[in-house]
């Protein structure tokens, strides 16, 4: 029997939103784990809490109690570059980047590899190359992103994701 390694692991998370002291509750006591290699699908109705429970798990809101731990760590003790490195997410939220080139766009993801300047080297735009020819974007990556419907924005959107090489990807 092949031994996963857990890339995030959940224990007693509560997802929700503060509303002041308050507290509004989406789903309580969730215990799970995401492992290296695997492809996880999570159903549900709209409203449901779905989005809530990958921001949570992408740092980009908190939980409201419960555990979150990233390759062993605390979820909560990694700087936002260190957990760009290692999750990835592409939200349902229309991306605002209208005066940036779909190439530009994509190029944001290697932002947690490159130096104090971003400049982006020759491996650089290769990964960024690879990934526009993944989502069929690549005869795009000279448009401006204001110029794409929203299927294409989040075959962008994707794309920036991938060249960000994080064990972790979130797609709502």
């Amino acid at each position: 029997m092949k031994v996963q390694s857990v890339v995030i692991e959940a224990k007693d998370l509560t997802i929700g939103y503060r509303h002041g002291k308050r507290g509004e509750v989406v789903h309580s006591h969730l215990n799970f784990a995401l492992c290296r290699g695997e492809l996880t699908c999570l159903l549900g109705s709209n409203g449901a809490g779905k989005s809530t429970l990958l921001r949570t798990l992408a740092a980009v809101q908190p939980p409201l109690s419960g555990d979150i731990t990233l390759l062993g760590k605390p979820l909560a003790s990694y700087s936002p570059k260190e957990r760009s490195r290692e999750i990835g997410i592409v939200l349902t939220d229309k991306t605002q980047a209208g005066g940036l080139s779909v190439r530009e766009l994509v190029a944001l993801g290697r932002q947690p590899h490159t130096g104090f300047f971003g400049r982006l080297g020759k491996e650089d735009h290769e990964i960024i190359d690879h990934a526009l020819e993944a989502v069929g974007m690549a005869e795009k990556a000279s448009k401006y992103t204001a110029e794409l419907s929203d299927g294409e924005r989040q075959k962008v959107m994707i794309a920036k994701a991938l060249v960000q090489e994080c064990p972790l990807i979130l797609l709502d």
